[in-house]
């Protein structure tokens, strides 16, 4: 009896050490199944969250697991929603079960797998147990997820809110200035969270909230000198440390999906350093060779000396491309190619001073002022005339217009004349004056970027018959922003005296002998436009003013898909791609800058040279206006969804891409630096803009200036990034389409 006894002990205790070392195998086996389909199953993780999105994921991980065992059940999923998940069920072979939620706890990026395996017990009904569970679970994180919107070494911002969509990520501790604020918003998307908005600073001792500054909760306004985040906030790998309530969880949602690492009982994580990671080298990925053109097939280089491309009378720059071709709306489409650089300058929007006459000397009945060289067709030709008292009849030229006249006895009569879109070939034209003794000075300028039919709006004159030390001459108010505002100015004074200009602006010409002298600007807003000349001597005054419009912008420079390399042959210390002012679209690029070769909104001078002041000076066109060409609009890479709500603008071109779906040397990879570059990404000026979509790496020096609309919807990558944002602008950096995942997987969150 005894031994039996024994012998029962001595079975129930083998049956419970093989079947914890059974459970303990089996357990190790579930979780790499589960990690598995986990992961797989994030790889498909697309944008948005609802229904048919939640299908493709759940299905994906119930594919993956019929693979390593064979299905006994069938797929269910039950409906759920973004906050609340959908739920799939399934069944195989050898008592294993399967569940899939998706977004895993609202998280549109994240995907759960449990798997449950029931195990029979051997001699189980010996020790009153028959069978056993044993289940594991894996939490994956789609390769969007765990990019940061905005990664730089040295991040630091100058004015405005700068609003991100997802996380920022630096080296050093962020600075700002001029009352900036940094907002990370947590990038909900269809009622799910594809960013959750953290702050990550590897530098320690990180000042969240500055004297005096306030987090607007959830707004992309109201901020002020601080940074705040709808996630959490962490700086420190020494010391690591997160920023308290003042700044961070801004939207309540957020705290419940978002883990704080801060939170009591709670070891706080050290930030890891940024990644030295970069992504491939497109250059070296065929399937962007393949889209050359002028190269023999071959990949670009860095040494590359290329010739001048010139079309239409334009030197655009230098490469191996076929000349670009002008379209019927008035863009020129360039090849994707090696080039040196590119420029737009001849594109650019907005007025500007062609060539200015010199003054006429003083002559009698037939006045004819000149210009240096011939004119081109379409631009305004303004003549000033300005004749002494007594002259009684001024007759212009066929097709000219006279603008305004201020006639001033004792002093003298003045004149703005003009003729609108000349027809070209023009140097001079005749004026008759009455009585023929009469002297007369004259000078004649050339104007671009003028409307072409009807481009006077506003004229003023001012006759002062009293000596006096100063006169004012001014307009109604200006139809619009950015008109040619030109004077001429009538006084007399002895020699010796001097005149000057009112500040700001620009002159023309000065003859205090025959007291002549023209001023223009065009920099003004729509309002009147006045100015306030003067003497030193006390003059009779004689004074027109006359405005004109601008022209709506007609054309630009479109980059065809492709690949694009510059690498700034023939532009000494500097190159690349500069807007000169100009407007550029794009779609399915992606473009390489080696050297020195910058990314600008204004000259291809090391760092894009002086702040961009033209009418247009963007680089992509905001997809809910309509365009010329409507063909195109953002300045895109390739991609597989376009942000915009819909048609006309359809930047992506998806499966007819030359970009193979999944390539991550291009797949939506925008712009490209590499290491060793020098150059400058600079989108530097009040009236310079932006619409991107595509990530954007750049290892030196970054400036954007958000205004408007003006958005990177992607991520922004840089050595040193510098950006400020005008009053009232969105979103600055950060979305769910344009985001590449050339440096990360999908990756095991739990």
């Amino acid at each position: 009896m005894l031994v039996a006894v024994a012998l029962l002990a001595l079975i129930g205790s083998a049956a419970l050490v093989l079947v914890a070392g059974s459970a303990e195998w089996q357990k190790n086996q579930l979780q790499t199944l589960a990690d598995s389909a986990a992961l797989d199953s994030a790889l498909k993780i697309g944008i948005g969250c609802n229904a048919g999105a939640a299908s493709t994921v759940i299905t994906e991980a119930d594919t993956f697991l019929a693979t390593q065992r064979t299905r006994t059940g069938a797929l269910a999923i039950a409906a759920g929603t973004c906050a609340a998940p959908y739920h799939g069920t399934d069944t195989f072979a050898g008592g294993l079960s399967a569940d899939y939620y998706y977004p895993y706890q609202a998280h549109q990026r994240q995907v759960e797998v449990v798997l449950t395996l029931a195990l029979p017990i051997s001699f189980g009904a010996a020790v009153g147990k028959t069978s056993t569970t044993v289940s594991r679970y894996a939490v994956a994180m789609a390769l969007p997820g765990s990019t940061a919107a905005v990664t730089a070494t040295t991040l630091s911002c100058t004015g405005g809110q700068v609003n991100v969509a997802g996380d920022i990520r630096t080296q050093n501790a962020i600075t700002l200035g001029g009352g900036c604020a940094f907002y990370a918003h947590d990038g909900s998307a269809a009622g799910s969270f594809s960013g959750l908005g953290n702050v990550k600073v590897y530098a320690d001792g990180q000042t969240w909230v500055n004297g005096g500054g306030l987090c607007s909760a959830g707004l992309n306004a109201g901020s002020s000198n601080a940074i705040c985040a709808d996630g959490y906030e962490l700086s420190g790998h020494v010391a690591p440390s997160c920023a308290g309530g003042a700044s961070q969880f801004l939207t309540a949602a957020n705290a419940t999906v978002n883990a704080n690492p801060c939170a009591a009982g709670v070891g706080r994580p050290p930030v890891a350093p940024l990644s030295s990671t970069r992504p491939p080298d497109p250059n070296a990925d065929p399937s962007a060779i393949a889209t050359l053109q002028g190269t023999g097939g071959a990949a670009c280089t860095p040494g590359g000396v290329y010739p001048n491309i010139v079309a239409g009378g334009t030197t655009w720059g230098t490469g191996q491309a076929p000349a670009p071709i002008k379209d019927a709306s008035g863009f020129w489409h360039f090849k994707p190619s090696c080039y040196g650089y590119l420029t737009f300058a001849s594109l650019a929007g907005g007025i500007s001073n062609r060539q200015t006459g010199a003054e006429l000397a003083p002559t009698t009945h037939f006045i004819k002022p000149t210009l240096p060289a011939v004119s081109i067709a379409g631009t305004l030709l303004v003549a000033n005339l300005s004749a002494v008292d007594g002259v009684n009849t001024i007759t212009g030229p066929a097709g000219w217009t006279l603008a305004a006249s201020a006639p001033q006895a004792g002093e003298g009569w003045n004149q703005i004349w003009y003729r609108a879109n000349n027809p070209g070939g023009i140097t001079t034209a005749q004026w008759t004056v009455l009585p023929a003794s009469k002297n007369v000075v004259a000078q004649m300028t050339e104007w671009s970027g003028v409307l072409a039919a009807l481009p006077l709006d506003r004229t003023g004159t001012t006759t002062i018959g009293v000596a006096s030390l100063n006169a004012t001459v001014a307009t109604a108010a200006l139809a619009q922003a950015g008109e040619l505002v030109i004077t001429n100015d009538g006084f007399k004074i002895a020699g010796g005296q001097t005149f000057s200009r009112a500040a700001g602006w620009a002159g023309l010409v000065t003859d205090n002998a025959n007291g002549f002298a023209s001023e223009y600007r065009v920099d003004l807003p729509a309002a009147i436009a006045s100015e306030t000349v003067s003497t030193t001597q006390a003059s009779l005054w004689s004074l027109a003013i006359a405005s004109f419009k601008p022209a709506a912008a007609t054309g630009g420079g479109v980059l065809d898909p492709g690949f694009y390399y510059f690498n700034g042959s023939g532009f000494a210390g500097g190159g690349g791609l500069c807007l000169n002012g100009g407007e550029l679209l794009a779609r399915d690029v992606t473009l390489e800058f080696v050297n020195q070769a910058g990314f600008s909104t204004g000259t291809c001078a090391p760092g894009g040279g002086a702040s961009c002041a033209a009418a247009t000076c963007q680089i992509g066109s905001d997809p809910t206006q309509a365009l010329a060409d409507t063909f195109f609009s953002w300045f895109a890479a390739p991609c597989s969804q376009d942000p915009s709500a819909s048609p006309p603008d359809v930047s992506c071109l998806g499966a007819s891409s030359w970009c193979p779906s999944g390539d991550r040397s291009c797949w939506n990879l925008l712009v490209w630096a590499a290491a060793a570059n020098t150059g400058q990404i600079a989108i530097k000026g009040t009236t310079a803009r932006h619409w991107l979509l595509g990530s954007l790496y750049w290892p030196g020096t970054c400036t954007d200036t958000v205004n408007g609309a003006s958005t990177i919807d992607g991520t922004l990558t840089c050595g040193t990034l510098s950006i400020s944002a005008a009053a009232g602008a969105g979103l600055a950096v950060g979305g769910d389409y344009g985001i590449s995942t050339a440096t990360v997987e999908a990756v095991l969150v739990e």
